[in-house]
């Protein structure tokens, strides 16, 4: 599949920023082997997910695949809302229903070994955040969409569940849980009534770390206030517009802590660890 479309060099980039932004380790590596690339010779996971972006933007050059890509960032899996916003310019791709069957998206390749699952879910757990709260309307999203933001300057790969596409075998709490399954922690902002009130229950019953973020003087549930004395892998912070992206750093050394002296009580605790 040669490439029809090309990239100056200066704007290489504004492509890996978009990557880097819009899609989580686990998307790039199936962006990967939807373009037939071989992750393992270009994503490394001791290198920052902007790193491995590059990686992967360089590989897209040199073998000529920018067309693609283009087209798969359109397809239904993997288009992002600001795409039109960053590349304006190729607005105009028209992607056929032939050139998608030709690429042929999946996640996995068949025949893939338990090492490379292995593998997926390890990097998964290493960077990914699931962040749960009220996500309409969009102000409320938006105020999801900003802990992301700080998520991510901290190295995460941040997942908003409502922009993860539908699984017709899941209903809403399974998909929720799914994707909180493979995360490295859990992020719920908890200052206003919604569907977190039962996201929040399903990730406490299921031993899963958890950061609640809760406004001054707010909060969507007397019923769950007490939760973190019974759970010690949940914490309630408190925050207010000045003092946000300090709380969050603060509840990040907080879950990262929790989770190594887990980790370290894991080793002690299985044998066959050493």
């Amino acid at each position: 599949m040669g490439s029809h479309i090309s990239i100056e060099f200066k704007d290489e980039n504004r492509l890996i920023e978009f990557l880097k932004i819009s899609y989580t380790a686990i998307e790039l590596i199936s962006i990967c082997r939807s373009l037939n690339l071989d992750k393992d010779d270009i994503i490394n996971k001791f290198l920052s997910h902007k790193e491995n972006c590059s990686y992967v933007v360089d590989a897209i050059r040199q073998h000529g695949l920018y067309s693609d890509l283009f087209t798969i960032l359109q397809t239904k899996q993997f288009h992002r809302d600001r795409f039109s916003e960053v590349f304006p310019e190729f607005q105009s791709i028209v992607v056929s229903n032939e050139k998608i069957d030709q690429i042929r998206l999946f996640t996995f390749k068949s025949g893939v070994s338990s090492s490379d699952y292995a593998e997926w879910l390890k990097i998964s757990k290493e960077k990914t955040v699931l962040v749960l709260g009220k996500d309409s309307p969009e102000e409320y999203m938006q105020q999801l969409k900003n802990i992301c933001e700080m998520l991510r300057h901290h190295g995460y790969t941040p997942i908003l569940i409502k922009e993860q596409p539908e699984i017709r075998t899941l209903s809403n709490e399974e998909k929720m849980l799914a994707y909180a399954s493979i995360s490295r922690f859990i992020v719920i902002e908890k200052s206003y009534p919604a569907g977190q009130i039962d996201e929040a229950k399903i990730c406490a019953f299921n031993r899963l770390p958890s950061i609640w973020l809760q406004q001054d003087g707010m909060g969507d549930t007397w019923m769950q206030g007490d939760y973190e004395v019974d759970f010690k892998f949940i914490h309630a912070f408190s925050y207010n517009q000045a003092n946000q992206r300090e709380v969050l750093a603060t509840a990040i050394k907080w879950v990262e802590d929790f989770l190594e002296s887990k980790s370290e009580y894991l080793d002690m605790k299985y044998p066959w660890r050493n």
